[in-house]
């Protein structure tokens, strides 16, 4: 289960990249890669700038028109997947 008070970082090798309206990150020794839209963007950006993950669904949800539930569900769902391939780690 994430925490709140966690923070994370994307995995040093990964490479970050906008393109149009999306950003792809890419893990180039394995292949994995997550294609984010602007709201996963501002997620994964936010959380390099060294926001927890209470201050990211704080900062989403005075940005966007949405719920804390949704933005707290998206962004662990986003924390989940991104973990799983080895893309963004927790910061110690």
């Amino acid at each position: 289960m994430l925490s709140n008070t966690s923070k994370y970082q994307l995995v040093d090798n990964v490479l970050f990249q906008k393109v149009d309206n999306e950003t792809v990150i890419l893990e180039p020794e394995n292949g994995n890669y997550f294609t984010l839209d602007p709201v996963g963007t501002f997620m994964i950006e936010s959380l390099q700038e060294g926001k927890n993950v209470e201050q990211v669904i704080e900062s989403i949800k005075s940005t966007y028109d949405v719920s804390v539930n949704e933005v707290e569900a998206d962004l662990k769902e986003l924390l989940t997947n991104m973990i799983s391939q080895k893309l963004i780690i927790e910061r110690v």
